[in-house]
């Protein structure tokens, strides 16, 4: 349904009105999107539109279009996502003029908004992306930067061959946080010790030491870049078969009972789901066993990189302890 609102709004005192254009999604979980106007009165709203058009100032007019573009994005994306802005540039544009509408976070203005207590939890990591992203052209979804993805052919239904999108390299809102404080953490700490430490220390525990310390920025490297879980968009619940060809709920199946019950509508990112995945608000998609948001990693951790997760926390805990038993003469 799409509907018109007149908002009034002050300023120095004097009130001034503008148009905005509104869009409601309504959603039945049976029949997917779709609008509740008969066409007579869609005709009606649509000559009202026009003629109302004409009336608003070129900016007006950019501001309806791009969120007309967000709004059939967020439907038509493959992915299941949150309304988000289409791209990192759109995602500058957005900051640039201030913005009132809150559908990837409260607000943008970061440090001036400090003290909100609506503040958006990614705080300015979504601009450093805005100006990165647009430069090196990377992908996007939800609030992550693709920057690595490829089509595979995958076999759909009576045999036909289906081409989808896989993503091979991802990063998180966070990976400013994960690239200029969580690796030169680590980098500096171990420098330290390799320079003060390890030339007293024999060949084995040099060995060993520079293997720990190899495998923990790799184990982070895992964990940041990889696909954390991004559920694809279902419009509407998948069968049993498409279940376990899938791998969503296959021990459920397996059990015996009906996993595609177990199947929820997410309204944030318009799609079915899973009840194990969840809509992570920081990512804006929606990820398979969803476990928390690791600002140090500078992404979601889910399904698929959960192993490299835990190998980088177990990886993290024996380079600090023998950091400190080389640093304090205790190993050699």
């Amino acid at each position: 349904m799409v509907r018109r609102s007149l908002l009034s709004e002050k300023n120095d005192g004097k009130e001034k009105s503008k148009d905005i254009m509104s869009t409601t999604v309504l959603v039945n979980p049976s029949a997917g999107i779709h609008s509740d106007l008969d066409p007579d009165n869609e005709n009606l709203l649509n000559h009202n539109n026009n003629t109302e058009m004409e009336s608003l100032s070129i900016d007006q007019r950019y501001g309806l279009e791009r969120q007309t573009a967000k709004v059939r994005h967020w439907r038509d994306n493959p992915y299941a996502a949150g309304l988000v802005e289409v791209t990192w540039t759109d995602e500058l544009t957005r900051n640039s003029h201030h913005d009132e509408d809150e559908t990837n976070g409260p607000n943008r203005e970061c440090c001036s908004d400090a003290a909100s207590e609506s503040i958006d939890p990614t705080c300015g990591c979504l601009i450093a992306s805005g100006y990165v992203c647009s430069k090196i052209g990377a992908g996007r979804v939800g609030n992550m930067a693709i920057l690595k993805e490829r089509i595979v052919l995958e076999e759909g239904e009576k045999g036909a061959q289906i081409r989808k999108r896989k993503i091979d390299l991802i990063v998180g809102p966070y990976w400013p946080m994960m690239l200029c404080i969580t690796y030169p953490l680590i980098l500096g700490f171990s420098l330290y010790t390799g320079v003060s430490a390890i030339p007293r220390a024999s060949m084995i525990v040099t060995f060993i030491w520079l293997l720990c310390t190899a495998a923990l920025c790799f184990s982070l490297f895992s964990v940041a870049c990889r696909d954390p879980g991004i559920l694809s968009r279902f419009d509407k619940p998948p069968t049993e078969e498409e279940i376990l060809k899938l791998g969503y709920g296959a021990k459920k199946l397996i059990r015996g009972s009906n996993a595609s019950q177990d199947w929820r509508w997410n309204d944030q990112a318009q799609t079915y789901s899973p009840r194990a995945a969840s809509y992570d608000p920081d990512c804006a998609v929606v990820i398979e066993e969803f476990d928390h948001t690791c600002p140090w990693t500078g992404t979601a951790i889910g399904k698929k990189n959960m192993p490299a997760f835990q190998a980088f926390m177990a990886f993290l805990f024996i380079c600090l302890i023998m950091d400190i038993l080389l640093l304090s003469g205790a190993l050699r």
